[in-house]
């Protein structure tokens, strides 16, 4: 059984459907990483998960039980926006203690003149202080707990919005883009904090974001959607090395894997530049499909040798690695690659090379998007 659920659910706004039949099931303690762009459907999704929307079609449960008609309120669910979401006129102590105050309190006890003569108000909130100060430490956010929002720094108030959501020991986490505000290297310093946070609270998280090395460095399964479709849920690893369909395959990766159209000849073989790239393709001669290479399984090599025979058009120097951006030789087809600085220190713009693709690194898609099984797996790069 689930930790957590959401089963077929679907949602449409007027004539668009913005969610088309989604069913995702998180394991107590799973991280799972909703990945895609922008306006594939993954805050509403999340918005459903949540109660603060509600879906066409489908279920939500938690635990084995079903919370589909249950008020946000009651779902026991956290949420972490992407605007963080903080009171500005309270403190981050103030805020991280809304969720218990709202649970622990009554409405009476919440009133300011009133409250202080109920009895066992003053132990309640004493108990409330105690576990803002707990949480905040925790996240190591203690010497901010006497400042508003307005007098932080962005990675200050991910960090309140954080322990927010922790206080109150959800049953789930649902993470909406939370680190979108952030710039480059507190983005990587909060993807630890966030991991972390998720492991000690061991509970299911959902995670929102459009950053594909997020999803794949956080997650312990990514669900890749795109245009209101969940294309595919894996582990990261199998999500890049076995993508079931090519929007996956384009979408996952930096740089954009390689496309290359083409057709079967004899055997299901596709071949270019004289070489045999794949074999046993199912299908008759002529059959379209699309070769796909990811840019670290290509080889640079000097003109002349086996491969595909190619031009460099421009090099991309990023430090630790070059990105070379070629044309395919007599054809229309371009190939871009990775490799070590010191492997292409002689490389320049405008020079013949030779491609050497990785054996067995091409993956094959049919004319309708998903992966096209191989009968034989070709072995080496053969020459025609």
């Amino acid at each position: 059984m689930s930790a957590f659920s959401l089963k077929n659910i679907s949602k449409s706004y007027g004539p668009s459907r913005i969610l088309d039949d989604i069913t995702i099931e998180a394991g107590e303690g799973e991280f799972i990483a909703l990945v895609g762009p922008s306006g594939c459907g993954k805050s509403t999704l999340l918005r459903i998960a949540a109660g603060l929307d509600h879906g066409d079609d489908g279920s939500v449960s938690m635990g084995g039980r079903d919370i589909t008609a249950e008020h946000p309120a009651d779902r026991n669910v956290a949420m972490v926006f992407q605007s963080y979401a903080l009171y500005p006129h309270l403190t981050a102590a103030q805020n991280i203690a809304v969720p218990l105050t709202m649970r622990n309190l009554s409405a009476l006890e919440r009133m300011p003149f009133v409250g202080r003569l109920i009895p066992g108000r003053a132990e309640r909130q004493v108990a409330i202080r105690q576990q803002v100060a707990t949480t905040a430490a925790s996240l190591r956010i203690d010497h901010l707990l006497d400042r508003k929002p307005g007098h932080m720094s962005g990675g200050q108030r991910q960090r309140v919005a954080l322990a927010r959501a922790l206080v109150r020991q959800p049953g789930v986490f649902l993470m909406d883009e939370p680190l979108s505000n952030l710039d480059a290297n507190l983005r990587v310093h909060t993807r630890a904090e966030i991991v972390e946070l998720h492991r000690r609270a061991g509970v299911p998280t959902l995670y929102v974001t459009h950053d594909q090395a997020e999803a794949l460095s956080m997650a312990d399964r990514v669900a890749v959607m795109m245009g209101g479709k969940l294309l595919q849920i894996d582990e990261p690893s199998r999500i890049y090395d076995d993508p079931r369909h090519i929007e996956v395959a384009q979408f996952i990766g930096s740089p954009r894997i390689n496309v290359l159209d083409a057709v079967t000849s004899e055997n299901g073989a596709v071949v270019l530049g004289g070489n045999v790239l794949v074999e046993g393709v199912a299908g008759p001669v002529g059959t379209p499909v699309q070769i796909a290479i990811r840019p670290e399984r290509i080889k640079l090599r000097p003109a002349g040798g086996g491969g595909i025979p190619a031009i460099v058009s421009r090099l991309e120097f990023l430090g630790s690695e070059v990105i070379v951006f070629t044309r395919i030789d007599g054809s229309d087809g371009s190939f871009t690659m990775k490799a070590a600085p010191q492997d292409v220190a002689h490389v320049a713009a405008g020079m013949p090379v030779t491609l050497e693709v990785d054996p067995g690194a091409c993956l094959v898609f049919g004319k309708d998007g998903l992966r096209v099984p191989l009968r034989t797996p070709i072995k080496q790069m053969a020459h025609v």
